[in-house]
């Protein structure tokens, strides 16, 4: 429940699913035989578990994500943040599709589709995904009825650690007749928490020289207008999907610093405030032309960030030091259009494709200083940038199922790009890399498998890297590096799907082989000042840390997902278990020793227990998550973090008129805490150990109340 401190602070508000339609599965689901709903928990063949929606009565799902949450072995991966539609489009499926969106989460997607319209839950493997644009070795496809008319609604508040109650609440409306379709949708979500700590500075010899107490009362909210529609069209199917969303986050964080005597030291307070939001459309155009299948998708987003904040600097007398005012405004757009035609040969099936994108960042960022004088600009370097990425792919897949039990997939993809940055960074990149695959996978008894897959990956730029920004808690530039080149790697994989009565187990062993890894590294810079008076246009030099290559690396990852009942022990219960071990090493470029790349958890684990008491029309639950540390090693500092456990404890009734479902949450009844450990070394990590910064971070209240009533209509 709590994946990062973001997440927990700024979860996203639910969106509307896109259409999505495979001619296979949608005529599957018209069969009327086929939409029968069957006692048994799950069918199954070599390469697609199917779990009917009979099986999910027992948890009194709602809507698709609470069905979706209770099916065994698998996990909702949103894919990664990379640009374009291959690979960030995550691992479900709904009719067989993807919906062509990438602003909206999959579990929002998914908690607008009402439960009783739902026929079964299909989980993929093998030779069923071959070919996929995303890599996952599982996916999961939703197939819904072929006719519906439903919506579903939601209404609730959470109440925590500050004297407000901060409503939520969504409500969306679908219908579906054959290939005609239509949905609109509507949310909102608030929150009102905050999250103190306190600091420590010491010295070299553990010392403290500074306390530092760090109330941060903040809010959070979010609203979204969202729909679909789909339609018959020269010989195949049109599907659009739009969403348009607006948020703002604000923090009063203040700095109360002390001396060990008790005496105050200084004072800052921060006003801070984020907002953002955009406009998204999606287009799917399916159709067949004989034994082909032509498939297109376009993507348009168009998003807008901005935060500005006044920091006010006092010293132990009150008196105002300082005020710094940061201000930035960054432009993001994208533009996709994807294509592929794929076919099946016999035992043989190909799928040729191509996608291009046009990415542009433009961002506008200004720092003013005033410490009495008067306010005066300082530069940042590469602080005011426009990027521009004109990026295509081309692939060609080969997928061969000898016998039922084996299939081998075979893919090879070329990628180019051309980068041009222009205002504080001028200059143009030129990209390319060719990224072949191979994957063996084999059947073992009625449902069970194993995979071996040796690929390459060449990991996707942030743009949000190319260009700097400042942190003024942290007194520190998060410099942009447009020479940041993308990080590629081999990747030799080994997997297991296995699954027994209602229990599965999943596990996934992958080492990578890394060049170019992506870490971060000193810049320099000299910049204007005004110090320097006529004549002296420049009279200092700037280092700062900024995201860039460090080398070659390596990394071995274990990846666990088990989900089994506990009928023995409690009836209606259910455990699952996802989990991941990390181990990463690179030359680091500073000191010349080995170490773990930056930024990467060494270890995370989310645990989940829910029993489900039918006879009471009831269920209660706990989940506990915990990530492990993780370093930044800059140039003169080893910041080390970790969080959690974040533990929360939710029941639940459904006991109520026209199914309408109440559950409450206590949420974070730990509590869970947020630590960092900052050592500083002068005059870089060469050098001696000079001090140590200690944080500690926890929410104000623990736990806090969420209440949600949902039902159908």
């Amino acid at each position: 429940m709590g994946r990062t401190v973001f997440g927990r602070m700024m979860a996203s508000a639910i969106a509307l699913t896109g259409a999505a339609y495979a001619q296979e599965t949608t005529i599957a689901a018209a069969d009327e035989a086929d939409v029968t709903q069957r006692s048994d928990a799950a069918s199954s063949s070599s390469d697609r578990v199917v779990y009917e929606a009979a099986f999910f009565s027992q948890f009194s799902p709602q809507n698709a994500m609470d069905m979706v949450r209770q099916t065994p072995g698998f996990s909702l991966d949103g894919g990664d943040d990379r640009r374009g539609f291959s690979g960030a489009v995550g691992n479900l499926l709904i009719d067989g599709l993807r919906p062509s969106t990438k602003s909206q989460s999959l579990s929002a997607i998914l908690s607008r589709i009402p439960v009783d319209q739902v026929v079964r839950l299909e989980v993929l493997r093998g030779a069923a995904i071959a070919g996929d644009a995303s890599g996952q070795s599982v996916l999961l496809n939703v197939v819904r009825t072929p006719t519906a008319g439903s919506g579903v609604w939601e209404a609730g508040f959470e109440y925590g650690s500050t004297p407000h109650v901060a409503p939520r609440g969504e409500a969306s409306y679908s219908g579906r007749n054959g290939q005609f379709e239509y949905g609109v949708g509507m949310s909102l979500f608030t929150q009102h928490r905050a999250l103190g700590g306190w600091q420590r500075r010491e010295d070299a010899s553990g010392t403290p020289t500074l306390y530092v107490d760090t109330p941060s009362p903040r809010n959070y909210r979010e609203g979204d207008l969202n729909g679909n529609f789909a339609m018959p069209l020269w010989g195949g199917r049109l599907s659009t999907n739009a969403r348009y969303d607006q948020w703002r986050f604000h923090a009063d964080s203040s700095y109360e610093r002390t001396l060990p005597s008790g005496a105050p030291h200084s004072f800052l307070l921060s006003d801070y405030t984020e907002r953002g939001g955009g406009l998204e459309v999606g287009l799917n155009y399916d159709r067949s032309f004989g034994p082909w299948n032509v498939e297109m998708v376009g993507l348009i987003n168009r998003r807008r960030y901005e935060s500005d904040e006044i920091a006010t600097a006092r010293d132990d007398a009150g008196a105002v030091t300082d005020v710094v005012v940061p201000d930035l405004v960054r432009d993001t757009g994208e533009t996709i259009l994807r294509s592929a035609v794929s076919r099946t040969l016999g035992v043989h099936s190909v799928e040729f494709g191509g996608e291009g994108a046009f990415n542009t960042l433009d961002q506008e960022f200004s720092l003013t200083v005033d410490d009495g004088s008067g306010p005066t600009t300082i530069p940042i370097p590469n602080s005011n940038v426009l990027v521009e990425e004109e990026r295509a792919e081309f692939f060609g897949v080969h997928t061969w199922r000898p016998t039922d039990r084996w299939s081998l997939e075979s893919r090879v993809a070329w990628e180019t790009s051309t980068l041009n940055f222009s205002g504080d960074a001028n200059q143009s990149v030129e990209l390319s890399f060719w990224k072949p695959s191979v994957q063996l996978t084999r059947t073992i008894g009625e449902n069970n498998q194993v995979r071996f897959r040796l690929y390459r990956d060449v990991g996707q730029l942030d743009f949000d890297d190319f260009v700097s920004a400042v942190s003024v808690s942290d007194d520190r530039i998060n410099g942009g590096n447009p020479d940041l080149a993308p990080e590629t790697s081999w990747r030799a994989e080994a997997g297991m799907d296995w699954r027994f009565g209602e229990a599965a187990l999943g596990l996934t062993l992958r080492h990578s082989r890394i060049s170019d890894v992506a870490d971060v590294v000193l810049v320099t810079a000299q910049v204007p000042d005004p110090c320097g008076g006529a004549g002296e246009p420049v009279c200092q030099t700037v280092r700062f840390d900024a995201p860039g290559n460090i080398g070659d690396g390596e990394e071995t990852r274990l990846d666990l997902n088990f989900s089994t009942p506990l009928n023995f022990l409690l009836p209606g219960a259910r455990v699952t278990i996802e989990g991941m071990l990390r181990e990463s090493n690179v030359n680091d470029p500073v000191t010349g020793r080995d170490r773990t790349i930056s930024f990467r958890p060494e270890s995370q684990i989310e645990v989940e227990f829910r029993q489900d008491i039918s006879s009471l029309r009831m269920a209660w639950g706990v989940s506990v998550f915990k990530q492990g540390e993780f370093q930044a090693y800059r140039f003169n500092e080893i910041d080390t973090n970790e969080e959690g456990p974040w533990i929360d404890a939710f029941i639940e009734t459904t006991a109520l008129p026209n199914n309408m479902r109440l559950r409450a949450w206590a949420a974070n009844i730990a509590p869970g805490t947020i630590n960092r450990d900052r050592r500083f070394f002068a005059p870089d990590r060469t050098g001696p150990f000079e001090r140590r910064d200690l944080r500690q971070r926890s929410f104000d209240t623990a736990p806090w109340l969420i209440v949600e009533l949902s039902g159908r209509f």
